[in-house]
């Protein structure tokens, strides 16, 4: 009797323990492949899709609602998303982060093209029982510095 009861108190913590680092880096290459999808498709829907309910993506322009923002990027001329998730890690047991690279691509109305390549965070939660972003923050890669002459 008193073995069924903990066990009875123990299941709960075995179905709530948080993700394994590597299930999670999966977790969230399977978002960063459905990102790279919807931005293919030119779909600004399909990336907030991705997001909580009140997420939201910052760079050093501000802080942006995922639609219009990217309804913006896409009439611009960016046409072509490439991402990686380079780490994974527990902010809390709740939430994981990540961070990677990109590289986004296109040309103007002039046909001139575009290229940024930078850094990305985000931070996870779940919503309806699937990983979301709640913030991403993109920041350009700066500029190579050239050496001085001595």
């Amino acid at each position: 009797m008193k073995r069924s009861v903990l066990l009875a108190l123990c299941i709960p913590f075995v179905f709530s323990a948080p993700a394994s680092a590597d299930d999670l880096k999966q977790e969230i290459s399977k978002i960063a492949s459905a990102y790279m999808d919807c931005f293919s498709k030119q779909d600004p829907a399909c990336i907030a899709a991705l997001y909580t309910k009140d997420g939201f993506i910052v760079n050093p322009a501000g802080k942006h609602e995922i639609p219009v923002y990217y309804g913006n990027a896409f009439k611009a001329g960016l046409n072509k998303l490439e991402a990686t998730v380079d780490d994974v890690w527990q902010i809390d047991d709740d939430t994981p982060g990540a961070m990677g690279k990109f590289r986004v691509t296109g040309k103007n109305d002039k046909g001139e093209p575009m290229d940024t390549a930078g850094v990305w965070t985000a931070a996870y939660v779940k919503q309806d029982g699937k990983w979301k972003a709640r913030m991403l923050t993109a920041a350009p890669k700066p500029p190579e510095q050239k050496a001085a002459a001595n």
